[in-house]
């Protein structure tokens, strides 16, 4: 592809809504914070893929945000494959439950990603992504920010199963200094 694909997601600002998002909204409905990026990086030209499946891939980290954003706990399980495996082998419950702790622990939960597609099979209807990013979120009954989770050169599988869903992820799993039995955020 000749055409150099920069996305830049953090931007959507809805004035009629103001600057909160209201817990009643689905999160389908919710705008994303200010806090929030998603950078695509160009593809590589040997790497074949539609602009419209490209969109699909960006769309299905879109809606992610949108329910951590949101703490939509149904709305981002509904993007994870019933066969999701991750790199410590925990499967979808698993990664429900660990999203409902980061939920009852924080508030105003964001996250930045800078991602290259790096695989896309169009047969298989697989897509990986290698992504280097930040969770964040306030402590509850705090006022300033921490980082919940950060990673390095991961990579999400994703899977057709008639919309891009997360299968597990791959590289190495990653190690926390001083803290071996912690857990991270399910997307890793």
């Amino acid at each position: 592809m000749s055409k150099r694909w920069k996305i830049r997601v953090g931007f959507l600002v809805v004035a009629a809504v103001g600057l909160g998002v209201s817990g009643s909204l689905s999160a389908e409905e919710a705008p994303l914070s200010s806090q929030h990026s998603m950078v695509l990086h160009p593809p590589s030209p040997d790497l074949k893929i539609s602009e419209e499946e490209l969109k699909g891939v960006v769309g299905f980290f879109h809606k992610a945000e949108q329910a951590i954003e949101s703490e939509d706990v149904e709305s981002l399980m509904a993007l994870y494959s019933d066969r999701y495996t991750n790199l410590r082998n925990g499967d979808k419950s698993f990664a429900e439950e660990i999203w409902k702790q980061i939920f009852a622990t924080f508030d105003d939960i964001t996250a930045s990603h800078s991602m290259s597609l790096i695989a896309y099979d169009e047969a298989n209807g697989q897509a990986v992504t290698e992504c280097t990013g930040l969770l964040v979120g306030t402590p509850k009954g705090a006022k300033a920010p921490v980082s919940i989770d950060s990673w390095d050169m991961q990579r999400h599988v994703l899977i057709k199963e008639g919309e891009w869903k997360l299968f597990g992820n791959a590289g190495r799993a990653a190690e926390r200094f001083g803290q071996k039995d912690r857990q991270v955020h399910p997307l890793f």
